[in-house]
């Protein structure tokens, strides 16, 4: 191989869009791409509920030894969320319909500080001492931002790691309208919205190890959340 094959390679490799030809659905299947613009704007609400969720919270947490390592964290989500956002301007002046491979570890990293955010959040709910005095109204203001947060966040990795998986992650029922076509992000909005809600997918298949692992994650955060957090809410006057 010429050093200029060589080179189309490499370019290839980190230019080619995720979900392309090597993660396909079934063969001559279509492709589970991503639109980067789309997923961005994604990220801005989860950025938008975590601030409010953050600034709601940080009289619980208090000046404990763990604040300096919670601010850390949160500005690392919101620096990340920048270098996010300029990188999606330029796939759209790229006039590019999907995510180029080399902004998946960005995507990572990103997805990886915001689930370790909202755990400190929920940890901070459930172990904090000073919101055994908070309101219910504030409490159920609590509770539906760090749902409707998991949801958003595990909505994102799941389209990533379907998109990542060779064959897929999930099997998706087939939609009425396209029946061959690839799962939108609603689809994974919903499969996420029915883990937290029935624990559990519902009518999707998942295959892939990592996408079982996550919904682990994603179903003792919500079983966690209920039963704790709506105790409390009970408590409270």
């Amino acid at each position: 191989m010429t050093e200029q094959e060589n080179s189309e390679a490499v370019h290839d490799v980190f230019m080619d869009p995720i979900g392309g030809p090597e993660e396909i659905v079934a063969a001559g299947g279509p492709g589970r791409k991503i639109n980067l613009i789309f997923f961005v704007a994604v990220m801005a609400a989860i950025e938008g509920f975590d601030l409010l969720l953050t600034a709601k919270l940080h009289f619980a947490s208090g000046s404990t030894a763990a604040q300096p390592i919670i601010d850390a964290v949160s500005k690392a989500g919101n620096t990340l969320f920048a270098v996010m956002l300029i990188l999606s301007v330029f796939t759209a002046l790229l006039a590019r319909k999907a995510t180029p491979r080399f902004a998946l570890p960005m995507m990572v990293a990103y997805l990886s500080v915001a689930s370790l955010n909202v755990l400190i959040n929920i940890a901070t709910m459930v172990l904090s001492p000073r919101l055994s005095n908070a309101s219910q109204l504030g409490l159920i203001v609590d509770l539906f931002l760090i749902i409707i947060s998991v949801t958003l966040i595990f909505s994102l990795w799941y389209q990533l790691v379907d998109s990542t998986t060779k064959g897929g992650a999930f099997d998706f029922p087939p939609c009425g309208p396209n029946p061959d076509g690839p799962p939108k992000w609603f689809d994974y909005l919903a499969m996420s919205f029915y883990a937290n809600s029935t624990f559990g997918p519902t009518t999707e298949g998942i295959k892939s190890r990592l996408a079982k692992g996550l919904m682990m994650v994603q179903v003792s955060l919500s079983l966690t959340v209920l039963v704790v957090l709506v105790a409390r809410i009970i408590k409270a006057t």
